[in-house]
């Protein structure tokens, strides 16, 4: 897939050099055995897990991009690399993956080549340290493109790769970056070039991954819904529905958007989600959040410093940030995030009371420290408006009753379901017994090539090998022997 220089304002040519050296190390990468492979992985995910490392790593983040907060992208990182580097190992990606000696048949796998993986400001390090770990465990080389308010931090996590392939022998441009400065010509160009292309973030960069015509991994996802079916206590539910609204301020590709209750008020989920440090606004707060999401005006009273501030995207800023650009009251300045009552939403300029509280861009509120409270009479009901306001890559559901956790799952259609889980738990870890995903996909239903999470076996092919000896004459072989000699 490797084309020839293209020189033009956008720096083609340096987009063709890139990839060209990636491919050339991902060549020689291919050589290596699979214990190399592992050893190499090994070597990377060390490096990545190094305390000071993540640190440093963090800080520039949050820095860089100005969202989130920067001791959540500590754990948060910690957790993803402790998550990829279990996959790794507990995943063969390299030589023969799996013998079925009763059958005489293996399976061998082989890299892809050389993956293109576009950066996100909302998961700079987790996607661009996720990414590079699973492809270089199946012997690839990786080019990642930045966004523009990634830069400094991916070229940080490069240098950091990039150390460890030299420490393990291994060739050191096997992980390298598009030049800056970053341009969406240019990573356009780099989907084009690679042999896969990864992408998360902004829909204009999902959209041409997928139509960029290489294979791919592409989805914008960016938080879901959960459903309490009422059998769970609401304290319980609002416990884990507020872990996954406020981590990271709310920057996580499945933090909880909004919750739908199976019942006939969300009164007792809401009382309870104000105990766990939410904060309830009332009909004008949801109408100045409305017009901030939008883009429009926030306050009628508001500062130059206000102003200013308004400048900023939403996502991923602080609640203090919120209660500042919204102009609320004291009370929410200590809140640790924001509640939306669905009930109050409307629908058409009529209060909402029907199937269609979708309508309402306060529906669902991924990307920032909030979350709407919808109720629904029927677990059902429930299920239908759940699908309706979130997204089919994960989604959440919360019950005593396990026997509805299948009906969950066949109604939401949703790529990964956490059950009694904050929705942040979709991504996997080492305790829920999902493969840490980087990105998570929805097939089909958005157009994606992914269906559920990012893992490490998809960025590799294999090889279905039949080594059985068959007998040429057999009294079951169906006449086939003489068929293939002709008549």
């Amino acid at each position: 897939m490797d084309g020839g220089a293209i020189t033009d304002p956008e720096g083609g040519d340096r987009v063709s050099t890139t990839v060209a050296n990636a491919r050339a190390a991902g060549a020689r990468l291919a050589e290596r055995d699979d214990a190399a492979a592992d050893r190499i992985a090994e070597a990377v995910g060390e490096r990545l897990s190094d305390p000071q490392a993540i640190s440093r790593l963090a800080l520039a983040a949050a820095n860089e991009t100005g969202r989130g907060h920067p001791g959540a992208k500590s754990e948060k990182i910690a957790a993803a690399v402790e998550g990829a580097r279990a996959h790794v190992r507990e995943t063969p990606t390299a030589g023969v993956v799996e013998r079925d000696e009763p059958r005489g048949r293996l399976t061998v796998a082989r890299p892809v080549g050389v993956v293109g993986a576009a950066v996100p400001a909302t998961h700079p390090v987790v996607v661009s340290a996720a990414v590079s770990l699973y492809a270089l465990a199946g012997r690839n080389a990786v080019v990642l493109a930045p966004s523009p308010s990634t830069v400094e931090t991916c070229d940080m996590v490069v240098e950091t790769l990039r150390g460890a392939l030299a420490a393990a022998d291994a060739p050191v441009d096997a992980v390298s970056m598009l030049p800056a400065p970053p341009s969406k010509p240019g990573t356009d160009s780099l989907f084009e070039r690679v042999d896969v292309a990864v992408a998360s973030g902004s829909a204009s960069t999902v959209t041409a991954g997928q139509r960029c015509g290489t294979p791919n991994a592409c989805a914008g996802a960016d938080g879901l819904v959960a459903v309490s079916d009422g059998s769970a206590s609401p304290s319980a539910v609002a416990t884990r529905v507020a872990v996954g609204a406020t981590y990271d301020f709310g920057a996580h590709p499945a933090a909880d958007a909004a919750v739908v209750r199976s019942a006939e008020t969300a009164e007792p989920l809401t009382a309870a989600l104000e105990a766990e440090g939410g904060y309830v606004l009332d009909a004008d707060e949801r109408d100045r959040l409305r017009g901030l999401l939008a883009g429009g005006s926030a306050s009628h009273r508001a500062t130059d410093a206000d102003r200013d501030a308004r400048t900023a995207s939403p996502v991923g800023n602080s609640p203090r940030w919120f209660a500042s650009v919204l102009d609320l009251p004291p009370a929410a300045d200590a809140a640790a995030f924001l509640i939306v009552d669905g009930g109050d939403l409307r629908d058409g300029g009529e209060p909402d009371g029907g199937e269609d509280a979708g309508n309402d861009p306060l529906a669902s509120l991924p990307g920032i420290p909030a979350v709407t409270v919808h109720a629904r009479e029927g677990f059902d009901a429930a299920l239908r408006l759940a699908a309706d306001l979130g997204g089919p890559h994960a989604a959440a559901v919360h019950t005593t009753r396990q026997a509805r956790v299948a009906r969950a799952a066949e109604r939401l259609a949703a790529g990964r379901l956490v059950v009694n889980q904050p929705g942040t738990a979709a991504v996997g870890s080492t305790r829920n017994g999902l493969p840490f995903a980087p990105l998570l996909g929805g097939g089909a239903r958005e157009g994606s090539q992914l269906d559920g999470g990012l893992t490490a076996t998809d960025l590799i092919e294999t090889t279905s090998v039949s080594v059985t000896t068959v007998a040429d004459r057999h009294p079951n072989r169906g006449g086939a022997g003489e068929t293939l000699r002709g008549p």
